[in-house]
């Protein structure tokens, strides 16, 4: 290759019902002209055990009963997990931690509170997740 390269250029148009099979064409044509270099399956290749990282804690809020709601989600590693619990206020009204290994199950009684909606609030020292909650009353 010279010192300024290949250069390889083509309009493929937004509406076009075809992109996905040229775009597919175009890296195998550029692959065997030799624009680019195909890669090979020991650069992909994971040498070592990658640790787990979540950057979501994903849960899930099922009513239960008129004023009721229960937070519902997995802890795979066992550290602490804190579910809060606020009014659209921002008051906080509940507050659960979680710190076993497992499926967490918790339910929320909120017939006392005024508010129809709330926000929970699912976390831990680093990452945390948020969802909306509507109540009848």
């Amino acid at each position: 290759m010279d010192s300024f390269g290949k250069v390889l250029v083509v309009f493929i148009p937004n509406y076009c019902k075809m992109r996905k099979l040229f775009t597919y064409i175009l890296i195998l044509l550029s692959v065997y002209i030799g624009f680019v270099e195909p890669v090979k399956a020991s650069d992909t290749a994971i040498t070592q055990e990658e640790e787990y990282n979540p950057t979501n804690i994903e849960f899930e809020v099922r009513l239960t009963a008129p004023r009721r709601f229960a937070v519902i989600f997995e802890n795979p590693d066992g550290n602490s997990i804190y579910v809060k619990v606020y009014d659209m206020v921002g008051n906080q009204v509940a507050q659960e931690i979680s710190n076993h290994k497992g499926r967490f199950a918790k339910e929320f009684d909120m017939s006392s509170s005024r508010s129809e909606v709330f926000i929970v609030e699912v976390g831990n020292a680093r990452i945390n997740n948020t969802k909306r909650v509507f109540l009848q009353k």
